[in-house]
């Protein structure tokens, strides 16, 4: 089966393509690669340090509420430490020698009340204030009160140990109270003011408080008029388990709103405390316009309550919509660290729930702070992926035209001298004269000007042998007076030498190529069978030499007449008269054919016939082997 014929392209083209193939494509498909392995690689080494980031982020983070957490812990651990020392103290003297002595100052600074209270006195050495209602139902223990002014020192260092706690107190079970710093209870507190009516003392009574801790009480308005507040209270018990009162120290709200505002958290984050159900007691001023929460309203320092005011909570864990879904976690974890949405944004809640009271430090950060710098560097990768597509638009687009610009060279480099060289063929091939070539740099087309250059010598020199035979042949044949012919078979137009009319004895002016038909037609009739055998062998034998000896006269005028009509000239092509001659040629033949006999008689009778011997062969053929000129030589018997 024979191969498709290919389209022809031009060099430009195929250098092109050429270099497209084997430079660009290779290329694009390994830059393509590096491309895709960067942006994967990117991408991977992005969520990589996005993990390590999230991870750090949330270790650091918890490590912040865990130091925050346990710093106040500490504070808090240390003011339960100081209630429960002043309860020890305050129980110890309590339960002493009524006997003990008093000063008689401090006798003299305690005094009763027409209201019936028994209350003390403001001095310069900043005493303590005492005060001991007068309750229906309630005798007071005089000698008793006297006897818990040994406590003052232990209040009075109590207050001066840590900045946040604002005043210490003892308040005996039958409401007798003992309060540090001085403050005059007797022109502040009604007379019968009932202390069992507060969260800092029934908290800590027997009856919520049967395991005896120390307990922080509900952030509640101070009855002294100290603000919202809050105690560490711790009940004392005589040696046989007796109620004898409770010993407290009380912390304000603003200074636990303050210590929580203090605390320094990673990528300006806030933190809020809530109680062990989740009611909040500090919440700064971000919390409240991030959550949308209304400011609680300060009490009134000049306003006395007379029964526990509750402070009421500004957010509740489980009814707030940002913690509703996160609120059962919160309280029953110790600590966690979750995702929630406030008006759209992600913000990141940390929580650790203090181990002395159970309240909850938690924490709220916005995402995008924390990982500020996870996106400044995945923005940085993405800018260089950009800036190096960039680039390589930029480089492949300055290649092609660098590729554009040599592949017209490299073209132009080898089609001119292909062009030149062709040129060069077509002048050898016309024969003309052809200069020598150039070098042009190039090995394969100096060696195929080499050989056009050899073959242009060779072809001059066979040229000239040719002639020089031909001249010799011809020279030969003049001397010997034979004759050339040859014969195109398909065209069936015989070509003569015109020696062949000298050795007819004709005048000289006969054509020098004629159609076969009127050829034979100078043939003597009874030889002319034996011609068209010889004709015949010479065509199919493929190269055989024939010869066969016939007859032939010299053509006369009217012969002379039909050729000229045929239109026949000397180089045997037919000129613009050949149709005419043609169809004059039918008729003179018809009228030969019809007179053939008589016209023979006569020519038979009245001419003057020549002995000819015509040797012959085919000289070539075409590409299925049919014959399509042969050539021979007329040889006159003597």
């Amino acid at each position: 089966m024979s191969e498709s014929k290919q389209p022809a392209v031009t060099i430009k083209k195929w250098v092109w393509r050429a270099l497209f193939t084997s430079t660009m494509i290779p290329l694009l498909l390994v830059e393509t690669a590096l491309v895709a392995v960067y942006f994967v690689s990117n991408d991977e080494i992005r969520d990589a340090n996005l993990n390590y980031l999230q991870s750090q982020s949330s270790s650091e983070l918890n490590l912040a509420m865990l130091r925050e957490a346990k710093s106040l812990s500490q504070q808090l651990e240390h003011v339960q430490n100081l209630s429960r020392g002043l309860g020890a103290q305050a129980g110890e003297l309590a339960m002493g020698d009524t006997g003990t002595g008093v000063a008689a100052r401090e006798v003299a600074r305690h005094a009763s009340l027409p209201s019936g209270v028994w209350a003390s006195q403001q001095t310069a050495d900043n005493q303590g204030s005492r005060f001991y209602p007068a309750l229906p139902g309630l005798e007071q223990d005089i000698p008793m009160a006297l006897r818990m002014t040994a406590v003052d020192p232990i209040m009075r260092s109590v207050v001066s140990s840590h900045s946040a706690v604002v005043q210490s107190f003892v308040t005996m079970a039958d409401c007798y109270v003992r309060l540090f710093p001085y403050v005059d209870l007797a022109s502040l507190v009604p007379a019968d003011h009932d202390c069992r009516d507060f969260s800092f003392f029934y908290l800590a009574a027997p009856e919520a408080n049967p395991s005896r801790n120390t307990i922080w009480t509900d952030i509640y308005e101070d009855p002294a008029g100290n603000g919202w507040m809050t105690s560490a209270v711790s009940p004392f018990y005589s040696e046989q388990g007796e109620f004898l009162g409770v010993a407290g120290v009380d912390m304000t709200l603003d200074v636990i709103v303050n210590q929580v505002l203090a605390m320094e958290l990673p990528w300006q984050g806030f933190a809020m405390l809530f109680d062990a159900e989740g009611r909040s007691l500090a919440v700064p001023r971000a919390g409240e316009q991030l959550l949308s929460l209304l400011p609680l309203e300060i009490p009134d320092a000049n306003d006395l309550q007379e029964e526990d005011v509750i402070r009421p909570a500004q957010l509740e864990l489980k009814g707030h919509d940002v913690f509703k879904r996160l609120a059962p976690r919160i309280l029953e974890q110790r600590r966690g660290l979750e995702s929630v949405n406030v008006a759209g944004a992600p913000y990141k809640v940390a929580w650790e729930r203090l181990p002395g009271n159970g309240w909850i430090m938690l924490s709220m950060v916005e995402e995008s702070a924390v990982f500020f710098r996870t996106a400044e560097i995945g923005r940085n990768f993405q800018l260089v992926g950009m800036a190096l597509i960039g680039g390589l638009i930029l480089f492949y687009f300055t290649f092609f035209i660098l590729m554009s610009w040599r592949t017209h060279h490299i073209s132009r480099r080898l089609s001119v001298p292909l062009a030149e060289l062709r040129e060069r063929l077509h002048r050898i091939g016309m024969g003309a004269e052809v200069e020598s070539a150039g070098g042009s740099g190039i090995v394969e087309l100096d060696d195929a000007n080499a050989t056009a250059e050899e073959m242009y010598q060779r072809l001059r020199q066979t040229q000239k042998e040719l002639q020089s035979s031909e001249r010799r042949l011809l020279d030969s044949l003049e001397a010997s007076g034979d004759s050339l012919w040859e014969m195109d078979i398909p065209e069936r137009i015989v070509r003569i030498h015109p020696n062949l009319w000298k050795m007819l004895g004709a005048s000289g002016h006969e054509p020098l190529a004629m159609r076969e038909m009127d050829f034979d037609r100078l043939i003597h009739p009874d030889d002319l069978e034996q011609v068209h055998v010889l004709r015949h062998k010479i065509i199919t034998t493929y190269g055989e030499s024939c010869e066969c000896q016939y007859r032939m006269r010299a053509p006369q005028e009217e012969d002379l007449q039909q050729i000229e009509a045929m239109g026949i000239n000397e180089a045997g092509m037919a000129d613009a008269t050949g149709k005419a001659g043609e169809k004059f040629l039918q008729q003179r033949g018809l009228a030969a054919d019809d007179d053939g006999e008589h016209e023979d008689g006569e020519r038979a009778s009245g001419t003057r016939w020549v002995l000819l011997s015509s040797r012959g062969r085919v000289v070539s053929w075409d590409a299925e082997g049919n014959a399509l000129k042969a050539a021979g030589m007329h040889i006159r018997i003597r």
